[in-house]
């Protein structure tokens, strides 16, 4: 039997196996008959009779299950849940090795229980209309719990999201009291810390709750849960601890609170309790009783305090005002509310530091999974699908959760590139013509491919794919190229790879115009022209143009559309390297884009490049006439966009590797090495 003196609460600190027989709660032999209305109390119930008597006859007395939609705020309060389990070592199926696996089991296990709930049965809100957002805030809110709740060696669980259901017999004040009817509890977690055994309750919430305020529910559940616990383990609670976790962010930082009520200090909750319990009985027994409403918003304090010592009965409230010599309720109410004040001071926050975060054990993990698990810290649900391994990036390929919005993904690359400890990480979402999202990650062992033997054709090798094949192209069909690149990034090796194969075609002429002299002069020798003054430049430019409009003459007499249906008319492909030294002439910006817009079908083709790719170099008109594009590291990611209308180039490598756009899309190549 549980014997409870009014002024403290007895109870033993630790189990003694040798004294079983004289522990305060036990089992019943024979289940309690109660009055068959109902199989159980829990405090959840108990509370639902005093503030919704209809649905608790649905429910408790009818038996009826209603299903309706869930509220999303519940089922995040779930996905939490679920999270606990596996974090606190209480799931059969997952067992964590350690701490930061329990953190990325822990965190998986919420983020799937949000993926697989099902669409039609999810009531969304207006902070949280997508399932997308759902995940979001759990790992927010997961990963602060975390940083403040550490799994140590100091704690031993020993139940975690279990249920318990026991009949309890209880000497309370003296008096033997024989509760009817079962109580019924899901237990979060209950462990041991030293001597003490302590229950915890997580509470899952838009904003915390008052702590200075009186909380009938509270109550009810704290000792419900000591009974429940007691009767399990045979060992009496030190304390119950609530902790509430916030989705939303707080100004100050703080996302987890911690309510702790210690029960030896607390033996008016007992009085609530079975006051509470045995008023809701007799009431299921059809008996005439009051039940008052444990969540009244005015007066809630003192109606429960009231309720405690039963002033609502003329005899208790006479005695009571006899022994405390006063003459009126206020003044009576004014004493036991101030002899309470305990109930206030213990419902306080007894964590007031917090430390660092817990971080996941990433070196004991694969890139693949490095990648996933980092995107799952901001609740982004992924699955690992394949990887392609290149000569000097490798391609980690991962289907997306439903919901999944890509421009988000691209937003976490700095943190997938501090996980694997690298940079020039190049997010592909989604990769072209694909359904997966990739991640693009040089290796740490790279090598140059040396450029193929040339074929003499005009399918020119451009550069080597991230399978380790040769990717060509008809330079023909290019119409006009663009190549642009940072000091250092391989573009003037790209242009010489293009050259070495150029030479060899029997039907091809090479045009170099070198401001600045020293990057096209090998070839100088094997060119029709070579030219390094920009006057000089721009008087060629002119020629070109001339000849453009001689063979669309010599074209329409023929009755042809193209050059390639001549014959006597060679192939002409035009080097203009550092387009930046030139722009300044208005000759050469004409010619060019002259030549841009009309040349393809005469046979004369453009390769621009430049290592400024600024808005003043490379302009609009210019661009869109010279679709093909190898672009190499760039020095900003306004640079890129420029030149690709989006972000990527910034983050490539260097030392040869581009992102090359044609119509097939852009793609990431390894420029040879000539």
């Amino acid at each position: 039997m549980l014997h409870l003196p009014k002024s403290k609460i007895n109870m033993p600190k630790k189990r003694d196996n040798t004294k079983l027989k004289k522990r305060p709660i036990v089992f019943s032999s024979k289940p309690i008959e109660g009055d068959g209305i109902v199989n159980h109390h829990s405090y959840s119930s108990l509370s639902l009779f005093s503030t919704n008597p209809f649905m608790y006859k649905v429910k408790h007395i009818n038996g009826d299950k209603i299903n309706s939609t869930r509220n999303i705020s519940g089922v995040l309060g779930q996905a939490f849940h679920k999270a606990m389990e596996v974090y606190w070592g209480g799931s059969e199926d997952i067992k964590p090795k350690d701490g930061a696996e329990a953190v990325e089991l822990g965190l998986r296990a919420g983020m799937d229980f949000i993926e697989k709930f099902p669409e039609g049965w999810i009531e969304w809100s207006k902070t949280i209309p997508t399932r997308q957002k759902t995940q979001e805030l759990f790992a927010f809110m997961f990963s602060e719990y975390v940083k403040v709740k550490h799994i140590t060696s100091g704690e031993k669980v020993l139940l975690c999201e279990q249920k318990i259901e026991e009949y309890v017999d209880v000497e309370y004040k003296g008096v033997k009291k024989q509760l009817p009817i079962k109580l019924k509890g899901y237990i979060d977690k209950v462990s041991m810390f030293g001597d003490k055994l302590k229950i915890v309750d997580y509470k899952t919430c838009r904003s915390f709750s008052n702590p200075e305020k009186i909380d009938g529910k509270k109550i009810l559940q704290a000792i419900t849960y000591y009974l429940l616990v007691y009767a399990r383990t045979g060992i009496a609670p030190h304390s119950m601890i609530f902790e509430e976790v916030k989705y939303s962010k707080s100004r100050d930082g703080k996302q987890v609170q911690t309510y702790e009520i210690v029960y030896e200090e607390n033996n008016l909750f007992f009085d609530f309790f079975f006051r509470f319990y045995e008023d809701v009985t007799r009431a299921l027994s059809g008996d005439a009783v009051f039940v008052p409403n444990i969540d009244t918003f005015f007066d809630n304090e003192v109606s429960i305090i009231a309720y405690i010592h039963r002033l609502d009965m003329s005899e208790e409230q006479a005695a009571l005002m006899k022994e405390h010599k006063v003459d009126n309720l206020t003044a009576l109410l004014q004493q036991k509310i101030q002899s309470a004040g305990n109930m206030r001071s213990l419902m306080q926050s007894v964590e007031k530091k917090f430390v660092s975060a817990q971080s996941l054990n990433y070196e004991n993990m694969t890139k693949e999974q490095q990648i996933a698990t980092k995107l799952l810290e901001h609740g982004l649900l992924v699955k690992f699908h394949s990887i392609i391994e290149g000569p000097t990036v490798d391609l980690y390929q991962y289907t997306p959760s439903i919901g999944l919005k890509m421009s988000k993904i691209e937003s976490f690359k700095k943190d997938i590139e501090q996980v694997l400890g690298t940079t020039n990480i190049r997010v592909l979402a989604p990769i072209p013509n694909s359904t997966f999202i990739g991640f693009e990650v040089p290796k740490k062992d790279r090598y140059f491919p040396a450029l193929p033997e040339p074929t003499g054709t005009f399918d020119l090798a451009i550069g080597q794919t991230i399978m380790g094949e040769t990717r060509t192209f008809d330079i023909r069909e290019a119409p006009h190229m663009l190549v642009a690149g940072a000091t250092g990034s391989g573009k003037s090796v790209f242009l010489n790879s293009l050259i070495e194969q150029i030479v060899k075609i029997p039907n091809a002429e090479l045009h170099l115009f070198d401001p600045k002299v020293v990057e096209l002069s090998f070839y100088e020798s094997v060119a029709v022209e070579y030219q390094t003054d920009a006057k000089a430049i721009n008087n060629s430019l002119e020629d070109l143009v001339i000849e453009m409009e001689e063979r669309y003459q010599a074209m329409k007499v023929a009755g042809v559309r193209n050059i390639s249906k001549m014959t006597g008319f060679p192939y002409k492909f035009v080097f203009i390297d550092e387009f930046g030294d030139l722009v300044l002439n208005a000759g050469v910006q004409t010619n060019v884009l002259l030549l841009a817009q009309k040349a393809r079908a005469a046979g004369i083709h453009l390769i621009v490049a430049t290592q400024r790719p600024s808005t003043d170099v490379i302009k609009g008109t210019i661009k869109a006439n010279l679709p093909t594009k190898a672009v190499f590291r760039t020095a900003k990611e306004v640079d890129s966009r420029v030149i690709l209308d989006e972000s990527g180039a910034e983050s490539l490598a260097g030392k040869g590797d581009m992102l090359f756009a044609s119509d097939l899309g852009v793609e990431r190549l390894q420029g040879f090495n000539v």
